[in-house]
């Protein structure tokens, strides 16, 4: 069969500034499948269009589309680029099934002794063409026969006029068929002065048209005043494709609805689509309601500007799109069976202002719930959701929901929000036994959320939300925010995974009351408090994640917490502490961490308050801070495990500006705070003596940032005889020297006497310390001239062929007397010649 398109006045390219588009080629497609239709011809039905164009310059009708045939497509789109390259489109049916529509219709009137105004001319002659932002997608309407076509005809459409009566009439029919297609026409505004109802097994194609509200009511529901049904058993199968539903609310002057009302409403049914509509300026409810339904579908939908006109601002809090439960007060009829929404799609929507409303309480959520029920199959993703009063997403007593995808912003409590009832809490929810569970908020991104949190989920003392999902997910604050990044609360054994969170005025992750909580590998910069906060949690972990500047506190806090893991961490620049066990955090271990001062004020690596008991502190890397042990872990009374069998002795096993490697259990134990040694005692068992007048150079191992002021050795059974020169030294790994002491002259120096010498020079001059500036190998130097050179304590002599290996160590230069001048980097000590000796020394 041949359709006709084309033809009509309005069938006219222009551009932006209405300006013809003379010659210009246009693609045919079928409408609802993108599939472009290749079998046109000229209005004789039988002469073939290899390119359909616009009408050339020569033409009467310059830019027009010229009348033509489509063989078996019934309903088209056109497209042609538009402006910037953007694909603009617009729908058209066939003269044949507009007529056979409109045949049906007057049929259906006549049945119910209702005249159809023949006089109105056909909707294609006197409608422009509409451009849509993306193809439309409406599955099986192609197949639909023309008598189940009904076309709204007789409308005044100027906005002001009723116009309910002539769509009201219109979905009668089609609900007198048992079904069919209710076609609004585009280009129009509608006056609606009351709800419309629409029935089962029917879509409404209202691309391009407009309904405002005129009264005091919305505008679509499912349902009359007087109709009862139970659970799922209403008005089903309904679709609902494109326009404008404007709620008219009013505000300053503007609008007639003061009323708290839905524009659209859905209630104890099924299979509902709502697609490429646009919602706008809603009084004090909800934009779209799926109330009692199963499988409802909110798609590619606009949700423009809210007013709470209740008066005292108890409506702060509505939805653009709720999910509800059909209780007495939240659904315009019966049955109060608490039958809730399940199974629901809100995908690819926009929350936000309209042009003279600011945006809803919330986008997407619920807030009824009676004990022992719950939504689930909750699925929102895609959105964008923008400047909510409160929520942008709030799910009340979800189960098995998906929110991923979204983007909100600037909300004014948490961004993405779950909660459910206090068990002990009083209201219609007084006892609530339902858990929430199975939750997964994926990869949403989270900006500016004023309050609250950027993504939060919490359940109550006995009644927890259960297997939580929050991953990849990105959180931003901002300066004036005062949210958390993400806050888990009486949740079990959450998984916070994956994350980045930045600029929060607060807390990154709060994990409160949940047992078994997992949070790992996320990215927290430059958060207001604590990078994470774990408390009140039995069995939880953080492991793997990066953590880079709070403003306060510190880079993992635990709290009355027992058995927590903190593992594995990079923690740069906290305010305090890297990581903080504090009040009753118990049976702690703490392993594997990293924690560098940066450019932060940070004041420890791993801190431990005398209620943090049985604690086990293993292996951390708190080396590049210029800490010594008792700064880098400062412990109360309760003193962690830090190495093998259960030794407590600072920093143990953990990595503290000394070795490159951990010290052994037993020698760390015996370690004096805030002393670097050249060996460690309980090495040293021999006497080794010197050669007067040589310096010998001793390895030590320093950090950088290091302050020494004094330089120590110890003699062994022989003193130093008649002694006439001492003075000892400091050096770079490159034996220039960095530092001397003052020259001790003939000062005694008896056996098994440790000497210390303060630094008096260094290369900046005369001075009494010297500051490491890096961290490695330097040398401690020991020069006597003396009658009888003393012997030092130490592990004894190392042959020359072996100690003079590079780098070395050993003896340098020979028959040195006094101190030599270390001022601007003047004195190296000469290359080693002679058997090394490993003599016990250190700073301090």
């Amino acid at each position: 069969m041949l359709y006709t398109f084309g033809g009509t006045p309005s069938d006219v390219l222009t551009d932006a500034s209405g300006n013809v588009i003379p010659d210009y080629p246009l693609l045919v497609k079928a409408a609802g499948t993108g599939a472009t239709v290749t079998a046109l011809f000229e209005a004789d039905g039988t002469t073939p269009i290899a390119q359909l164009h616009s009408n050339p310059t020569g033409s009467a009708t310059p830019g027009a589309v010229r009348t033509f045939k489509a063989a078996d497509v019934s309903e088209i789109e056109y497209e042609y680029l538009g402006p910037g390259g953007t694909p603009v489109r617009w729908y058209q049916a066939g003269r044949e099934v507009a007529s056979g529509a409109r045949d049906a219709a007057a049929q259906a009137l006549a049945e119910s002794n209702t005249k159809l105004d023949m006089e109105t001319p056909d909707p294609q002659t006197v409608d422009g063409p509409v451009a849509f932002a993306s193809p439309i997608s409406a599955p099986n309407l192609g197949d639909q026969s023309a008598a189940r076509w009904f076309v709204v005809s007789g409308a005044t459409g100027d906005g002001v006029a009723d116009d309910r009566a002539v769509i009201q009439a219109q979905l009668d029919a089609a609900h007198d068929a048992g079904g069919g297609i209710v076609f609004i026409p585009p280009g129009r505004t509608y006056g609606i002065s009351t709800f419309l109802v629409v029935y089962a097994d029917t879509t409404i194609w209202a691309y391009g048209a407009t309904l405002k509200a005129i009264g005091n009511a919305g505008l679509l529901r499912n349902f009359l005043p007087t109709d009862l049904f139970a659970a799922y058993t209403g008005r089903s199968r309904i679709r609902i494709l494109g326009g404008t539903w404007d709620g008219n609310a009013a505000d300053a002057g503007v609008g007639t609805v003061t009323a708290t009302t839905n524009v659209m409403s859905f209630a104890h049914c099924e299979d509902i689509t709502v697609r490429d509509v646009t919602i706008t300026n809603v009084s004090s409810a909800h934009g779209l309601e799926f109330n009692s339904t199963a499988r409802g579908r909110a798609l590619n939908c606009q949700f423009l500007g809210y007013k709470d006109n209740s008066g005292d601002g108890s409506r702060d809090y509505s939805e653009a799109v709720q999910i509800d439960m059909a209780v007495s007060g939240s659904v315009g009829i019966g049955d109060f069976d608490a039958t809730p929404s399940k199974d629901i799609l809100v995908e690819g929507c926009y929350v936000g202002p309209s042009s003279r409303l600011g945006s809803f309480g919330r986008g997407v959520g619920s807030h009824m719930l009676r004990s022992g029920v719950y939504y689930y199959g909750i699925r929102i993703i895609g959105n964008r959701i923008e400047g909510t009063r409160q929520q942008g997403i709030y799910g009340f007593g979800w189960r098995r929901a998906v929110i991923s995808g979204n983007v909100v912003s600037g909300s004014g409590l948490s961004g993405i929000q779950l909660s459910r009832p206090d068990p002990a809490g009083s209201g219609p929810s007084e006892g609530y036994t339902v858990n929430g569970r199975n939750i997964a908020i994926v990869g949403n991104t989270v900006e500016g959320a004023k309050d609250a949190s950027g993504i939060r989920v919490f359940g109550a003392s006995g009644g927890t939300y259960d297997q939580v999902t929050i991953a990849g997910n990105s959180v931003l604050g901002f300066s004036t925010d005062l949210s958390n990044g993400i806050h888990v609360e009486y949740c079990s054994r959450p998984n916070v995974t994956g994350n980045t969170i930045a600029g929060t005025q607060s807390t990154g992750i709060v994990c409160f009351n949940s047992d078994g909580a997992n949070i790992g590998s996320n990215t927290i910069r430059d958060v207001g408090s604590n990078g994470i906060n774990i408390t009140g949690c039995n069995g939880a972990q953080a492991v793997g994640n990066t953590i880079d500047g709070t403003s306060t506190n510190h880079g993992i806090f635990v709290s009355t917490s027992s058995a927590v893991a903190v593992q594995s961490n990079r923690i740069n620049a906290p305010a305090a502490a890297g990581i903080r066990l504090s009040t009753s955090a118990t049976g702690c271990l703490v392993v594997g961490n990293q924690v560098r001062k940066g450019s932060g004020g940070t004041t420890s690596g791993v801190s431990l308050d005398a209620s943090a008991t049985a604690a086990a502190v293993l292996n951390n890397d708190l080396s590049g801070n210029a800490w010594s042990a008792a700064t880098a872990m400062p412990v109360s009374t309760a003193a962690p495990i830090t190495g093998p069998g259960g030794m407590t002795a600072l920093p143990g096993s953990n990595l503290v500006d000394g070795d490159l490697t951990p010290v052994p259990a037993l020698e760390a134990a015996l370690s004096p705070a805030g002393r670097y040694e050249t060996t460690s005692r309980l090495r040293c068992g021999t006497a080794s003596t010197l050669v007067s007048g040589a310096l010998y150079l001793v390895p030590v191992w320093l950090p950088k940032g290091l302050t020494i002021s004094s330089i120590t050795f110890v003699t062994g059974g022989t003193a130093a005889g008649t002694p006439t020169n001492q003075w000892f030294t400091l050096h770079n790994s490159s034996r220039v020297a960095l530092a001397r002491t003052a020259d001790n002259t003939t000062t005694a120096w008896a056996a098994n006497t440790a000497k210390t010498l303060n630094i008096a020079q260094t290369t900046a001059g005369a001075a009494s310390s010297y500051t490491t500036t890096y961290t490695g190998l330097h040398y401690l130097g020991v020069m006597v001239a003396a009658t009888t050179p003393p012997n030092l304590v130490g592990e004894g002599s190392m042959p020359a062929a072996v100690a003079n290996a590079a780098p070395g160590f050993g003896p340098t230069n020979s028959g040195q007397t006094t101190p030599p001048t270390v001022t601007g980097s003047a004195f190296t000590a000469a290359a080693f010649s002679g058997a090394g000796i490993l003599a016990y020394a250190y700073t301090s």
